[in-house]
């Protein structure tokens, strides 16, 4: 030290030696600390940033819904469509329906839309030549289903899980048409179903929406039906994907597809509104693209120890806040969220993804489910995984949009 400082005498009497002494020392010291303090910040900005994140994928993704209900935009012309008609009636006097479709690619509200029926003079069967009803404040978010029916009927299922109709996307008619039960609101020889968009705020002028059906002066086409006591629904053809695509014209007959000459292996499960024997697929669309593109997801159990290392890669993302890492002992149920990992955003980099589960048991076999959250509240499950190889995948077919492997494969 005395040959690296070597300034003169260490006495206070020789106050310029002493003090050039005392700087030249602390200098270094006075460096470190401040790379120290900048380092340290650095750490506590990342920290800051990282908590940041999962506060908003644990609460504020997840909490998000209500508070976006309250302002969500009404739906613009040409964002909802006519998907699919059940005009067909059977000896049960089964309920008739039409189902509406969010194509615009976002939650959008129904406030102020309304729907008209026009049947057939002739057919004294109906309840009305004409009838025209309001649509409320519904919500629907992008590529869902809004059934409007009848009457309350036999159904697949009423409920939140895949392939059941959801009870919050369906509107009974009958009390707003005053009805008789068994009544007809379409004619089976023709009718013309227009939907209409909310009023311009400026103009107070509707806009047909959408215009689907057969009728004119005289019938344009025949409705097709089956024989016997079974009913089958018609389906709407699309240019492009059914998701966004354009809807090919309503009124035209090459343009609808009977249901009962589709094959439906394609829909999650099978859907009816009136009668178990329909064919139909009230509710379902076909899935739209998921937000993130998953190419692999593995959990590991390590050698050395019992924890479990999960490893998943995506292709690309889009507007991806994190995913959810769910565990469960069963294959079919019971998952819970055992961690919040955040996602990239959007990107369409390869991102790979490690989490290690040092919560699991030896000698239990897990099941583990990724899933993704985008920013707008919006939950999908990407995959199903047990310790022992793959259970499920969620992937996107043109006629199987999802299966369930064998575990024994």
């Amino acid at each position: 030290m005395s040959q690296f400082y070597n300034f003169g005498r260490l006495d206070e009497t020789t106050d310029v030696g002493y003090n050039k002494l005392k700087r030249r020392m602390l200098k270094p010291k006075l460096e470190n600390e401040g790379r120290y303090i900048f380092m340290k910040g650095l750490i506590v900005q990342r920290l800051v940033l990282g908590l940041f994140a999962t506060l908003v994928l644990a609460f504020g993704v997840q909490g998000v819904v209500g508070a976006e209900d309250e302002t969500v935009p009404v739906a613009a012309v040409f964002d909802i469509t006519i998907s699919e008609i059940m005009y067909a009636t059977n000896a049960d006097k089964s309920p008739q329906w039409i189902e509406l479709h969010n194509r615009s690619g976002r939650k959008v509200s129904l406030e102020g839309w309304e729907v008209t029926i026009r049947n057939h003079p002739e057919d004294k069967s109906v309840l009305a030549s004409t009838i025209t009803f309001t649509l409320d404040a519904k919500i629907l978010d992008r590529n869902q289903a809004l059934l409007l029916v009848t009457e309350q009927g036999p159904n697949s299922g009423v409920g939140a899980a895949k392939g059941a109709l959801r009870a919050d996307r369906i509107i009974i008619l009958k009390d707003r048409a005053e009805g008789t039960p068994g009544y007809r609101l379409l004619s089976q020889t023709a009718f013309k179903i227009t939907l209409m968009a909310a009023a311009d705020t400026r103009t107070l002028r509707r806009i047909p929406s959408d215009i689907a059906g057969n009728l004119g002066e005289i019938p344009e086409w025949k409705l097709p039906l089956i024989a016997g006591n079974r009913r089958s629904s018609i389906i709407r053809m699309y240019d492009g994907s059914e998701v966004t695509g354009e809807p090919y014209d309503g009124t035209a007959a090459n343009n609808w597809e009977l249901a009962a000459k589709k094959d439906l292996q394609y829909t999650q499960g099978t859907t009816y509104y009136g009668h178990g024997r329909d064919y139909s697929t009230p509710g379902y669309r076909t899935p739209a693209p998921l937000p993130v593109d998953l190419s692999k997801f593995r959990p590991e159990r390590k050698k050395s120890s019992n924890e479990v290392v999960i490893r998943w890669v995506t292709k690309s993302e889009m507007d991806n806040a994190g995913f959810h890492i769910k565990r469960s002992k069963i294959r079919n149920g019971g998952f819970k969220i055992i961690a919040m990992i955040p996602g990239a955003g959007t990107t369409n980099k390869r991102q790979s993804y490690t989490y290690t589960d040092k919560t699991a048991k030896p000698n239990v076999v897990y099941y583990y489910q990724l899933e993704c959250v985008s920013v707008d509240s919006t939950h999908w499950t990407l995959r199903t995984t047990h310790l022992r190889g793959l259970v499920g995948r969620f992937r996107h077919f043109k006629e199987a949009p999802f299966w369930w492997k064998d575990l024994n494969k």
